[in-house]
């Protein structure tokens, strides 16, 4: 009887010996291996090891610090995430990572809470942006992501934030600023695939649809609806795959090219180097054909052209705004990109250098609904 006992004992001291020898080996692999910086699989910058400080052990900073570290750097990473992943819809869960699993494979983020105090600040300091160059027409859209428009596509009773009241509150806040909303256009589109299926961005036709609204609504020229459309890539498998395990689906990632006589030079100024396209053939190559437009993020992007309106665009951003550019640039005779995320320019000795007679604010909502950086862009010498 007491051998009886003494097998479950046993068998359960065992296989935590087991688990405490893998973590212990997974660890110190970890730790011994070569760390990268950046996640291409994840378009982001990985976490650094935290500096150690008594204050930040006492408020327990550095723990967290080092949490993030190990979960950003652990060994086979991309194999657990996988195996979680196939844990999870054995059980019959839709989620992993922050993603959601919908209908027909489809992806969705789910949104970031909102940041009250960062969002408040931001609108404040375009308030105050706007109030401050009266002489420039001023415009913003925040654009709604494949959560809100495609909800058709969820996993059923998924929680999701009310993005349409996010954007409600941000338009009510702007009184000297127009405010376009593009949630309707997308929302009867919303069958067609607007949105990739395997990344947090929206496709190029997505894109087209909200441009005419945008330039209408900014009474500028349209291009047109006669575009030379180039499919660059049928095999884009976005971050969302890459956080949550799943990769089974692969994107089109097309470009839309007007068929006009307008011509423009890029610069980008963190690099001074000048291209005469805004798109770049050789981000294909890599993991994340997203960037085939401008080649990924950059703090400051000028575009100068031939389009002759009269008219020059200031544009506040973030990604989304990337392949956007590809149906404004011919409504503009220049047009400077800034990415807050990334510029630590002044906003307001911009504007009086250039005297932009438009100015444009285009943010999908997660983002703007946890940026911290506009604010800080926008706030210096108004």
């Amino acid at each position: 009887m007491e051998n009886e006992r003494k097998k479950p004992v046993a068998g359960v001291l065992w296989f935590t010996s087991l688990l405490l020898c893998m973590s212990l080996t997974l660890g110190i692999f970890t730790l011994a291996h070569k760390k990268k910086t950046f996640s291409e699989n994840e378009n982001r910058m990985l976490a650094a090891f935290p500096a150690f400080s008594f204050s930040a052990v006492a408020n327990g900073k550095y723990f967290e610090d080092l949490n993030a570290y190990f979960a950003d750097h652990f060994a086979g990473r991309d194999f657990w995430i996988t195996l979680n992943l196939t844990y999870k819809q054995l059980l019959g869960q839709k989620e992993n990572g922050g993603v959601y699993i919908g209908k027909n494979g489809n992806l969705f983020l789910q949104p970031s809470p909102v940041n009250g105090s960062a969002l408040q600040k931001n609108l404040d300091a375009i308030d105050a942006f706007a109030n401050a160059f009266p002489e420039a027409d001023m415009y913003m859209s925040v654009v709604p992501n494949a959560v809100t428009v495609c909800s058709q596509n969820l996993p059923a009773n998924a929680p999701v934030p009310d993005q349409n009241a996010l954007i409600s509150r941000i338009a009510d806040a702007e009184p000297a600023v127009g405010f376009i909303d593009v949630t309707d256009t997308l929302t009867e589109h919303r069958d067609e695939q607007i949105y990739y299926r395997t990344d947090h961005h929206w496709t190029s036709l997505g894109a087209k649809y909200a441009s005419d609204t945008i330039l209408k609504a900014m009474d500028a020229a349209i291009p047109g609806t006669d575009y030379e459309i180039y499919t660059v890539s049928d095999s884009f498998e976005g971050t969302l795959s890459s956080k949550c395990g799943k990769h089974s689906l692969r994107d089109k990632v097309e470009l839309y090219v007007p068929k006009n006589d307008v011509r423009y030079t890029v610069t980008y100024t963190d690099s001074m180097k000048k291209t005469a396209s805004i798109y770049e053939p050789d981000a294909l190559n890599g993991k994340d054909h997203y960037t085939v437009f401008f080649g990924g993020n950059h703090p400051r992007i000028d575009i100068a052209g031939t389009a002759d309106t009269g008219r020059t665009l200031l544009v506040f951003k973030d990604s989304y705004a990337n392949c956007l550019m590809q149906f404004l640039y011919s409504s503009f005779d220049e047009i400077v990109i800034l990415d807050p995320r990334y510029c630590y320019d002044s906003a307001a000795t911009l504007m009086r250098q250039k005297n932009f007679t438009d100015v444009l604010f285009l943010y999908n909502a997660d983002t703007f609904g946890t940026d911290t950086a506009l604010a800080d862009i926008l706030s210096d010498d108004v």
